[in-house]
Order: structure tokens, then sequence, then C-alpha cells
């Protein structure tokens, strides 16, 4: 059976050169983090809140505390015994911490509890150092979005289906109706105390937009609430979604039909609505009996003058962008007939004081998938929004090339992008918010975090680390792993290929740049500008840099785990495969049933005393792994080194299952390995047929 060399191998892999500056740090360990929301205080501090998987699967919730070097100065774990998802998090002038979520724990920790009863949603304060529970409590619903005001009054946001959720006199309770989970979207005020509702809301449309020739009638609208904002005059603003075919959207409003995204605010006494408006019209139908809107907000921000501001996702070519805007027109390809969701473009808007008018609405998008998840004003009133693209013709203009993550700044008349950088995958793409000196604080949503500074040169450093393989950027290695480490300007201009030496080993310095494991130098397969492949030889030392002509680059810690395994894949995530014929695995030339594969995987995590950056001489099976064909654990024929290629990638062999499949026609089956741990690579897709 034919082997690729292993610089092939690597060179059809994943590619997410990155860009930072001040400084990047992994704040996780050796189980999976999910970041919710960055924030900063008054000292420039950093401060992450999120969700920790934990063994068996339970979670948890994380606090962190940066300094402005990086250094962690909190770390704080809330755990009530089952499950605890982290969705945003606040701070009040003094620094204390608010965290809002979901959770089905019997024994969430409550202090002067305004409820007692379990779930589903949770809410507490916490003391700016992390020491102590201000209050804590259980809420009636799953909370999405969470906001504070200076006067520490706590304001939260989404979804429910109850009919009796709380409304205080003045404001809407449209009534929550339909068949099969009809949902509203709440908006909540909560006392300092956070032991009394305020004032409280539920706007929710009726119907559903149907279709021609479709049938609506067991359809249930959705409202929901994802984001809320607040300014110092008390005003709270909602951010949500809805498919309802009726929205009570009010009199004088930007947009009053439509679907899709709105936003809604409330009086600083709570008294009524200041105004409820949605942001455009479009849709598409594939093929059910609801459709699908073309506008979808994702995350708010407000100013002092009462104007709010919005981020999500877009592929309506009637979203109103305005004239002047940066981006005035979609740049996606436009919505066909096809079934499948359209690519989508960023958007960012200003909506004036009332509600009344867009100042200016902007596109921000290339020739594919691009999505805004979060905004953050910065003193001067300029927005800035963090996402994710996968457009190669997305504005890069601080001079990062590649990478699937972005950070972009608006100006303050949505006229012109003042910064617009990629990053490295999941490096920056969950959550931004900005000091008060202008540094930019982002977050990747599984566990980077780093500050940036608006202006000036990007600083060369490490961002991040993942498996050369097939990611994601979240630090986490095992020994014999082959990895990428990402940063700008980490390597030389002009990419540089290792080769073994007489003795079959790789070198530890390329084109002038070593890697630093602890002391250690790692075997270097390829280096380039802003990405570097090594093999990780330690089973325990997680603390690297880069070496090169003019220095080396800050400190990055990682974390060793057992293993953490890997599949090479092809750019549209099919398996780097060879079907038993001798052919390339691919939709043209699929597998037929009762044959055997042969593909390559790393991060098994397997030692056996072997020289991790050596070239394999010979085939031996370490029995590295399992496999799994669409949901089924199969054993693997062989699992260990891949002659002519280097120690730390190794070869599975496996049987296509002839009782897997049926049809005639192609189909991409998910296929992942497993290690003995019973840990699962990310699936990617192999071809089979009859």
């Amino acid at each position: 059976m034919k082997i690729y060399p292993l610089f092939l191998l690597l060179s059809l892999a994943s590619t997410i050169p990155g860009a930072a500056s001040e400084f990047t740090v992994w704040i996780a360990g050796s189980n999976s983090y999910k970041i919710a929301r960055v924030a900063t205080d008054s000292a420039g501090d950093t401060i992450i809140a999120g969700t920790r998987t934990l063994p068996y699967r339970s979670t948890d919730i994380f606090i962190v505390r940066l300094d402005p070097a990086g250094d962690i100065v909190l770390y704080r774990e809330i755990s009530g015994g089952a499950s605890d998802q982290a969705t945003d998090m606040a701070l009040d002038s003094a620094g204390n911490i608010y965290v809002a979520g979901s959770t089905s724990s019997p024994w969430f920790p409550l202090v002067n509890a305004m409820q007692t009863t379990p779930g589903p949603g949770f809410l507490f304060k916490m003391s700016a150092d992390g020491n102590q529970f201000l209050w804590s409590t259980y809420y009636r619903e799953p909370i999405a979005g969470l906001a504070v005001d200076t006067s520490g009054d706590v304001y939260i946001t989404g979804s429910t289906v109850d009919t009796k959720y709380p409304v205080t006199a003045g404001l809407p309770a449209n009534p929550v109706v339909g068949f099969l989970g009809p949902t509203g979207a709440f908006l909540t005020k909560i006392t300092p105390a956070g032991d009394q509702i305020v004032y409280s809301t539920v706007i929710a449309g009726s119907g559903v937009l149907c279709p021609p020739s479709s049938s609506c009638f067991l359809s249930s609208p959705f409202t929901k609430g994802v984001a809320v904002a607040v300014n110092s005059a008390g005003e709270a603003f909602m951010a949500g979604n809805t498919d309802a075919a009726k929205f009570p959207a009010t009199t004088g409003a930007a947009v009053t039909s439509g679907t899709g995204a709105f936003v809604a605010a409330v009086k600083a006494d709570g008294s009524g609505m200041k105004y409820v408006t949605l942001i455009g019209p479009g849709y598409v139908a594939l093929g059910g009996p609801e459709v699908n809107p073309g506008n979808v907000a994702t995350a708010i921000a407000a100013d002092e003058a009462g104007n709010a501001y919005l981020t999500g996702t877009t592929f309506d070519t009637q979203f109103p962008a305005t004239t002047g805007a940066h981006q005035t027109a979609f740049g996606g390809p436009e919505p066909g007939s096809s079934l499948a969701i359209p690519a989508t473009d960023a958007f960012a808007l200003k909506l004036n004081n009332g509600g009344t008018q867009i100042t200016w609405a902007s596109y921000l998008g290339g020739n594919s998938n691009d999505t805004a998840n979060s905004i953050a004003l910065d003193a001067s009133g300029q927005v800035w929004i963090a996402g994710t693209t996968s457009s190669a013709t997305f504005p890069d203009t601080q001079g990062v090339t590649g990478g699937g993550d972005f950070v972009a700044g608006f100006s303050t008349s949505g006229a012109t992008l003042n910064y617009s950088a990629r990053f490295p995958n999941h490096a920056t793409s969950r959550s931004i918010a900005i000091d008060a000196t202008g540094v930019v604080h982002v977050a990747g949503p599984t566990g980077t975090v780093s500050t940036l500074q608006p202006t000036g040169p990007i600083a060369s450093r490490i961002l991040g680390i993942a498996n050369a393989a097939n990611g994601p950027l979240d630090g986490r290695l095992a020994p014999t792993e082959v990895i990428s480490i990402y940063g700008p300007h980490i390597g030389p201009a002009t990419p540089a290929i290792a080769s073994a030496d007489s003795t079959g080993n790789l070198p530890t310095q390329l084109a002038g740049y070593q890697v630093v494991a602890g002391g250690t130098l790692l075997p270097i397969l390829y280096v380039s500008d802003s990405q570097i492949n090594a093999i990780e030889t330690s089973p325990s030392v997680a603390v690297y840099s880069v070496r090169g002509p003019s220095g080396s680059t800050p400190d990055f810690n990682g974390g060793i785990v057992t293993s953490r395994p890997e599949i090479f894949r092809n750019a549209d995530n099919s398996v780097i495969a060879i079907n038993q014929d001798g052919t390339l695995n691919s939709q043209t030339n699929p597998a037929v049933p009762g044959t055997v594969e042969a593909m390559w995987m790393t991060g098994s995590g397997v030692l056996l005393g072997v020289n991790p950056g050596q070239i394999a001489t010979g085939a031996r099976d370490y029995h590295c792994c399992s496999v799994v064909i669409g949901g089924n654990l199969e054993s693997a024929d062989y699992g260990g080194e891949a002659p002519g290629t280097a120690i730390g990638v190794s070869q599975v062999n496996f049987h296509v299952n002839p009782t897997t499949y049926v049809g005639p026609q192609p189909t991409a089956v998910d296929l992942q390995v497993q290690t003995p741990d019973g840990t699962k690579s990310l699936p990617v897709s192999l071809w089979v047929t009859h």
C-alpha cells in the first residue's frame, strides 16, 4: 500500500496562521474549556468566565482574572454537582463579578437566594477578589445574556415558554402561544441585592412565515433574547431573534416589518418600552414548513447617548446597509434555491436613541461564511467586533495572513475599518472587550486569551498551539504529537521544509529557528512566518518558545494530556486515506464495504521508548487506536508506525464494515479514531459506496 511522505501530509493539513500583541495566554488545562465572555476593568485586568468539562462529562464554571502582564491572579471553580454552563459575565464599577447561565445541579451554591428551587438557570455575584459569593440564586429560566448598571442593578435576557413568566405593569406581556414549544424573549431587571425583580417583560410574535404551498398549521414561532446591554442612565437594550410572521415592533421604529434580528429598549424607569425594532426582511425557505431568517443578532452594546450597536450574521441582500458605510453590498454568493443555509456576512450597525433610524449599517465579509459573535465600544466610540471567517477575500489590513478568526474595528461613522486582522482558528472569535486605554481584550472559545494594541506593529509571539492534523487551537498536547505553533513573524519569511539527516533524524533547527519546550529542543518539520510544525517529545513539559535570529518569543504555557488524537484531513474535512486499490479516497473514488482503508493520525500519546522525530524504517504495530465509523466502534487492523514517515505520525488500517452502509451513491460517513483512554478525534468524512 502506498505511503504518503510526511511533508505532503502536513501540506494537506489545515494551516491557520495568526497574529497577536501585548500578551497571549492559554488559561485552560487538561480538561476542555469553553469561554463565555471576556471583560476588562479599570485596572486593565482581563477577566474570563466560562465552562469546564470534567471527566464523565459533568461541567462546572470557571472564573479567571489576568493582570495586564497576562499572569493569572485569580482562578475559581464553581460547581453544583451536575451540569453547570456559564453563558455570560459582567462586572460592576467595583470589579465585582456577575455570572449567569444554566444548570441541572441540585446543589448549586446559594447565598441570599431569590429562588431556592433547583434550575434551570442560575445567577450570582462574586466579590472582585473571588473570595466570596455576595449573593447567588437559581433562576426560573436559563439565562442567555447579562448586564450590570452603575448602581449594581442586574439585567438578564433569554427565552421562555412560561405563560406565567412575571411581567410588570406598563411593559409588554405578549402571549407565548402556539404548538410545539413557542418561545418569548424576556428582559428582566433585578435589584443589586439579587433578591427581587424590579421590572420584567416578555416579547413574542405570533404565527410563522410560511412558504408558498406549505402548511404551517403545527408550527410555532420562536422569539429569543440573546444579549443585553445597559448604559449609565439605566436604559436597557435587548438583542434577539424571531421567526414570527407578526412581531410587535413599535410605531415609528426603524424597521416595523420583517423577521430575524431585533432590538428592544426599555426606559430607564421601567415604565415602558423606548422602542422595539426589527432589522431586515430577508429569509429563505429550505423545503420545510418554516423559513430561515436572513439576519441573526448575536451581541449588543450601548453608549451613554442611548444609541444601540448590534452585530451578528446576515445573508439578507436587503439588509439596510447605509450609503457611505464600509461595505454596502453582500459579499457572499446570493441565496439560491438549494436546500442549504446560504453563506453569511458579518454585520455591524448603529441605532439612534429612539430606535427610529439606523444611523449606519455595514456588511463585513467576503466570498464565503463570515460570522460576528461579540461587540464592544472604545472610549472614542469606535465599534469593535470579533468572529470567524472562511472567506479568502476577508479584509486583513493589519498584515496577518490567513486564519479563521478575525477582529475588526469600525470608525465611529461606520465608513471605514480602522483595524482588521485575521487570527488562528479559536484564537479571538468568542468575545471582545476594550479597556479605558484602548487595549483590546479578546478570547477564543477554547481558552486562548490575548490583548492587542489597536495601532502599531503586531509583536512576534506564540498565539497558540494545535494538533497539526486537525486542530483546534486549545493548547492541550500529547507526547509524540505533531504540533502546529501559530503566531506572527515567528519564523522565516520564506517557508522551509525539513529533511532527515543521514541517521534518519529530523533537525532541531531549521532556517535559523528552534522550538524549545522546557529547555528541550523539539524536532522541526516546517517553518514559516506564521506557522511552525514540530514534534512534542516530552510527556510532562508544556512551556514553549521559539528562538530565531532576532531572539525568543515569550513563553507560552500549554497542557500535557495522555492523548490528543486527530486525523490528517483535506481542506473540505474529508480524510486523507488510501483505498485498497491504491487510489485516494474521494467522492469519485469511494471506499467499498469489506475493503481495507489506510489513513494517518497523530496525538495517540504512545511512547514505548520510541524516538519522536526519527524516520520510521519499518512497520511496528503499537495498537494506538480503534476506529469509529458512522458511530460504530470497530477495531483497527493496524495502528502504528508509518514507514518513511516521522515517528509521531501513525498509520491506521481498518476494514470498512459491509453492514454499515447502504445505497449505490457515494456517501460521506463520519470517521474518528479513539485511543485506549477513550479520547476521540474530531470527525472527518470518509466516502463510501456499495
